[in-house]
């Protein structure tokens, strides 16, 4: 079973997702993989590459949101896409989260690839994250 699933009529002109996760790492890698399928079959890409990166945040919804958006920055920007995702998430103090995500892919090669969408961004429009008894939730939005 997939980590995420579209959410139909719940925005015009752009792509919801409803998000879980055991834990919150997993819940990321599956908001990342939702975000990444939008854009490409995620099967022909190849975890040949690794960019690594950090962010910081006092909201799990904000992390969430520049976590998503540096994967369409380094699509716009280096022309890649993932398909493997390491996340690591802690809680500095009591106002503070950060993200270590090392993720893994390719160069984007129109032959190889099977390119969908065009995703320009991750809109802040219904953003949420939310624990339930035994997961994490999260909406997500994608202009495309």
């Amino acid at each position: 079973m997939k980590g995420y699933k579209i959410l139909e009529g719940v925005a015009t002109a752009d792509i919801a997702y409803e998000v879980y996760g055991k834990t919150l790492e997993e819940l990321f890698a599956n908001a990342a993989e939702a975000v990444e399928q939008a854009m490409v079959d995620t099967a022909t890409v190849v975890p040949s590459q690794s960019v690594k990166f950090k962010a910081q945040s006092t909201k799990l919804e904000d992390l969430l949101s520049d976590f998503l958006n540096k994967l369409v920055f380094l699509k716009d920007s280096r022309q890649m896409i993932f398909s493997r995702f390491d996340i690591c998430i802690n809680k500095l103090n009591a106002r503070c989260y950060q993200l270590k995500a090392n993720l893994w892919g390719e160069k984007i090669d129109p032959v190889k690839h099977k390119l969908r969408c065009d995703v320009k961004a991750v809109t802040r429009h219904l953003l949420e994250v939310k624990k339930n008894k035994n997961y994490y939730l999260a909406t997500i939005v994608l202009d495309i």
